[in-house]
């Protein structure tokens, strides 16, 4: 399978997995010295092989067509961690829900799960600022260099993660939106798992 294959299958699992709807949420993902990013305007269920943009880590688009509008937050987090491989921008339902009800700062959804626990938290979630923004690339971009933490929740927005595979980023989505389908069912009456226990799962 050869990376724009793989690229193309992760969207769809992001879209059959309800965590991205119509054409919102976006990916990018290294691919030697460039990258891969969603086009603009597509929705991550059907695009093909030429729609996927092919961009110079400084920003020229090599290929493809417009990349999203998202695409300069998806540029920062790559050049400034040279580890990372992937970048997932995802608008769950659930997840916007629970940052719709949620109040901006360092730790925002409890220690509900084990699996959240140890991958994501604490999950900090900046509050709303415009799509495409300077500012809201510039708060992105502050977050993943200051820290190794590998999610961001942005307030009515959705969620950004980040892993060095996209098995990697996707399964802490996928843990942060089981919390927060948790955390909605259960009103933010959900029992948390207790600080000391926090800490020993943390350091598994």
């Amino acid at each position: 399978m050869n990376s724009k294959e793989t690229f193309l299958q992760y969207s769809r699992l992001l879209y059959d997995r309800g965590l991205v709807s119509g054409s919102g949420g976006n990916i990018s993902m290294r691919c030697g010295q460039r990258i891969l990013v969603t086009p603009s305007g597509h929705s991550l269920r059907d695009i093909l092989e030429n729609d996927v943009v092919i961009m110079e880590p400084e920003g020229r688009v090599v290929g493809g067509g417009t990349p999203s509008k998202d695409v300069n937050v998806h540029l920062a987090i790559l050049r400034c961690r040279p580890e990372i491989g992937v970048v997932c921008h995802i608008h769950g339902a659930h997840i916007i829900a629970a940052s719709t009800l949620l109040k901006p700062g360092a730790d925002s959804l409890p220690p509900i799960t084990p699996g959240f626990t140890y991958f994501a938290y604490p999950l900090k979630m900046i509050p709303f600022m415009v799509p495409g923004s300077e500012e809201l690339t510039r708060a992105v971009k502050e977050h993943f260099a200051g820290s190794e933490t590998p999610a961001l929740l942005l307030q009515n927005h959705g969620l950004i993660t980040i892993g060095k595979n996209f098995q990697t980023a996707i399964n802490i989505a996928e843990e942060i939106d089981e919390v927060a389908r948790i955390w909605l069912l259960t009103k933010g009456r959900a029992g948390v798992i207790p600080k000391a226990e926090v800490d020993r799962i943390k350091s598994l």
